[in-house]
């Protein structure tokens, strides 16, 4: 527990101070963690900001008609399927099948109203597809 707790200590993230500053010499602004040894350089302490914020961009919903395509794009892929493929290549199929499910989902959840057409379609391809 002592080991644990040693290491969270050590493992904190470093904070450095960050001069800047002018050289008179040079006319080349410096930069340093440690202040100049001439204290009439007048050093600026910039403050510490973090590490940048890394800004995930967010994508815009995809309309209804969009995704009503992606679906029935899945469910001719998934109908097309040979059972040799299948059995041969399960981890696929299950990913399919929960992209089919996902998107099942998300368009019943945006358009109540079609989940009953969407669920007479593909009712019979699914259940060919649990059985293999």
């Amino acid at each position: 527990m002592r080991a644990l707790a040693l290491l969270l200590v050590l493992a904190a993230p470093a904070h450095a101070d960050l001069y800047r500053w002018v050289d008179p010499d040079t006319g080349s602004v410096k930069f340093s963690s440690l202040p100049p040894a001439n204290p009439e350089l007048r050093a600026e302490l910039l403050p510490y900001r973090g590490p940048p914020r890394q800004v995930i961009p967010v994508a815009a919903p995809e309309s209804l008609a969009a995704l009503e395509a992606r679906w029935r794009a899945l469910v001719l892929q998934l109908a097309g399927r040979s059972p040799q493929n299948t059995g041969r290549d399960r981890g696929a199929l299950l990913e399919e099948l929960g992209t089919y499910e996902a998107l099942r989902a998300e368009l019943d959840r945006r358009d109540p109203a079609g989940a009953p057409r969407r669920a007479a379609e593909t009712g019979a391809l699914v259940e060919r597809l649990r059985q293999r």
